[in-house]
């Protein structure tokens, strides 16, 4: 049995290298734009909301859409992600101009079980070896916050789940407009996980007043 996994396994790897040049992934692309998207263009573009319901900061690991995840309309949510929430320029200007401009009531920090992001921050928190490249930018992040919540790094779930706090913390410190936004009431932070066993979403840390309710939350801003 077990070399019949293997080979169906290693089939399925060559299947799936046979489909990874430019080309064919772009071909890929356009096609589903094609059956999907472009039939239905003047339906579906008549779902987008003139005001979005919230702003997602997921992790680029992440493998389900944040439309997908809280069941949401196609362009009801702005969706930003980087690898392991790296807050970098772009994200906040984003995420300003989502508060500012779009009145977004809501912004959710939201990682997930399995995260390879933390994955790799906590090797290098057990191995004392911090890479190099753009890859350092992201360990050298969720370290920090693995740090400043006094962890052990005991598991992945437990990083990530302190790690969407802190960047939801963090958010709310180098951002003057979603600060502002949180302080008049109009704009809150909800930092939470998609629990793999079952796709449902784990609230650690809120802030703002988003109703939820403080037992079992990491914090409570």
């Amino acid at each position: 049995m077990t070399d019949v996994n293997e080979k169906d396994a290693t089939k399925k790897r060559e299947r799936n290298s046979a489909m990874s040049t430019p080309m064919l992934s772009w071909q890929r692309l356009r096609a589903g734009n094609e059956r999907v998207f472009v039939p239905g263009w003047q339906r579906r573009a008549g779902l987008v909301e003139e005001r979005p319901a919230a702003a997602v900061f997921r992790c680029a690991d992440a493998a389900v859409a944040s439309a997908t995840v809280f069941g949401q309309d196609c362009g009801s949510l702005v969706d930003i992600s980087t690898w392991g929430h790296v807050i970098d320029s772009g994200v906040l200007a984003t995420l300003d101009y989502a508060v500012e401009e779009l009145h977004v009531p809501l912004i959710v920090v939201l990682g997930h079980q399995e995260c390879r992001a933390m994955r790799t921050a906590v090797r290098a928190w057990e191995n004392a070896d911090i890479p190099i490249g753009s890859t350092r930018v992201m360990v050298e992040h969720a370290i920090g916050s693995i740090v400043r919540r006094g962890l052990t790094a005991e598991s992945v779930e437990t990083v990530c789940a302190a790690h969407t706090v802190e960047t939801g913390l963090a958010l709310l410190e180098r951002s003057p407009a979603i600060a502002r936004g949180v302080e008049a009431g109009k704009c809150g932070i909800v930092c939470a996980t998609i629990d793999a066993a079952d796709g449902r979403i784990i609230p650690h840390a809120t802030v703002g007043p988003v109703g939820e309710v403080a037992d079992g939350l990491l914090e409570c801003v």
